[in-house]
């Protein structure tokens, strides 16, 4: 289960998206601003709460060290040869079961790697 993050939320209201680990975020999408700083490609998800169906937009992100230590046995996406793995929790609050339910991936709304400098 995610934190919902509602002292954020309520003072700055609907984020445009969160990151991997639910936080709210309120810039453009963008891998800087994503939770781990260890990331090669940030990826935007289109993602769905299996019990109401309220929709998000949430990054994953691939990093060498994490492809080298990634469970093979998680469900991943698969576009243009590259491999991602499942969000997971949804990001639901108000609904009765979300919080404790899955999320429904519907697409991935677009995907940045990192500039190395």
């Amino acid at each position: 289960m995610l934190q919902p993050y509602p002292d954020i939320i309520s003072k700055l209201g609907t984020p445009l998206w969160w990151d991997e680990v639910g936080c709210p975020r309120y810039e453009k999408f963008n891998p800087e601003l994503c939770n781990n700083i260890y990331a090669h490609t940030a990826i935007l998800l289109s993602v769905a709460c299996q019990d109401c169906g309220k929709i998000f937009q949430v990054a994953h992100t691939r990093s060498l060290l994490k492809d080298a230590t990634s469970n093979l046995n998680k469900k991943y996406f698969y576009r243009k040869e590259k491999v991602f793995p499942h969000y997971g929790d949804p990001l639901c609050d108000n609904c009765l079961s979300g919080p404790t339910m899955n999320c429904d991936d519907l697409g991935i709304l677009g995907k940045i790697r990192r500039n190395k400098s």
